[in-house]
């Protein structure tokens, strides 16, 4: 039997047998026709499964070993460039493992689940087709001007100009409602590390005065979703970011594993309030940990 690095030492791979894992995180409705599921697995993408474009050495794999061993496997990114069938169809392409866009939560849908039934009817975008769609389905049209936008929206993008900025901080000055799909500083990408999302929350925030509403990870709005999505039986976060993976997981008493292939490349650096309940060296070592 191996062995997986944790706070407190080393643990053994295996440790936690399904029928063996503490109650912390356990959907308690975890009995169906007198079987006990195997549990659910919330993994995150980037640093994860793939940097950029380049996937994570046995990815793939270890996502069929997972999923073979009857967990219920959710991606939930903070990415929102991206709609679920997009990024169900980029880890397909990228690591080989064939995703469906059902498994897939994005700090999009999040943000739109915000929106979804209230009074704002337009909201300005600052993002992707991720976004877009997202506000399409919950009946949210979209605006270019910063007197119609009941909202501002913000994620990701890689065409983020000073018009753009200068037009969401001045409908926010109006009075639109400020939300943000996630403040991820940077993200890891196949040629290092990237500014993300949070860079540009952060410009929209310094200039219109005012601090967004946070949509994703590990913020209630996404684990709303997430909670909606589960499957009788615990609760594992596999994520590369202490601050968000291990934050949500932290935050719901689910289980948590971090692994090393993308933001933190040693346990060392990490905050104890975010310490995580192992450490791995990558994604292909979960299935051990939950054999």
């Amino acid at each position: 039997m191996s062995s997986i690095m944790s706070y407190g030492g080393l643990v053994e791979a295996g440790r936690w047998a399904a029928n063996d894992v503490p109650r912390k995180g356990e959907n308690m409705t975890g009995v169906l026709a007198g079987e006990r599921m195997r549990g659910n697995v919330v993994c995150d993408l980037d640093g994860v499964v793939y940097r950029g474009t380049i996937p994570i050495e046995g990815a793939a794999d270890a996502l069929r070993r997972i999923e073979g061993m009857g967990f219920n496997l959710l991606f939930v990114t903070n990415n929102s460039t991206r709609t679920p069938v997009q990024t169900a169809a980029g880890i397909a392409r990228i690591t080989g493992y064939e995703a469906s866009d059902d498994q897939v939560l994005g700090s999009a849908q999040a943000a739109a689940a915000l929106l979804a039934g209230g009074d704002v009817r337009e909201a300005m975008v600052v993002g992707g087709p991720g976004i877009l769609e997202a506000l399409e389905q919950a009946g949210i049209s979209t605006t270019a001007k910063p007197d119609r936008a009941g909202a501002v929206v913000v994620g990701l993008d890689r065409e983020f100009t000073y018009r753009k900025l200068d037009a969401a901080a001045s409908a926010i000055r109006n009075g639109a409602r400020f939300i943000a799909t996630n403040n991820d500083v940077t993200f890891p990408g196949a040629g290092g590390i990237h500014p993300g999302a949070g860079a540009i929350v952060a410009a929209i925030a310094a200039a219109s005065g005012t601090e967004p509403e946070i949509a994703g990870k590990p913020h209630e709005p996404v684990r709303k979703l997430i909670r909606e999505r589960l499957r009788p039986g615990p609760v594992w976060v596999v994520g590369d970011r202490p601050e968000t993976d291990i934050a949500l997981a932290l935050a719901e008493g689910w289980h948590s594993a971090l692994v090393l292939t993308g933001i933190v490349e040693t346990p060392s650096v990490v905050p104890p309030r975010f310490t995580s309940e192992v450490v791995i060296e990558s994604i292909v070592r979960l299935p051990d940990v939950l054999a």
